[in-house]
């Protein structure tokens, strides 16, 4: 039996053809790749976004308060160990 030769063209097409989905596939990787970064990125945003949006609901409750006058009265007593005129300020230690 004689073994048939393939022609030299027939290899060469399919070489290119073996080429070219190669390059191809790894186009469509790259890609599927950077979009899934892309959404990872999203996903931090959104929620460093909703980190921020609660510190600022925070933070304009504590302005609000803030422009209250016994309520910076108060905070002050108690944080920074302000007294009334004749009070003596005790620190209790705590446990």
């Amino acid at each position: 039996m004689a073994k048939k030769r393939v022609p030299k063209g027939k290899i060469v097409v399919s070489f290119v053809a073996i080429a070219i989905s190669i390059v191809l596939i790894t186009s469509v990787a790259n890609r599927v790749m950077s979009m899934l970064h892309a959404k990872r990125q999203y996903e931090q945003l959104v929620a460093q976004r909703d980190a921020l949006k609660k510190e600022r609901k925070n933070l304009d409750q504590e302005v609000k308060e803030l422009n209250n006058d016994d309520y910076v009265v108060r905070y002050a007593r108690d944080n920074y160990i302000f007294s009334k005129d004749g009070e003596k300020a005790v620190i209790v230690p705590q446990e």
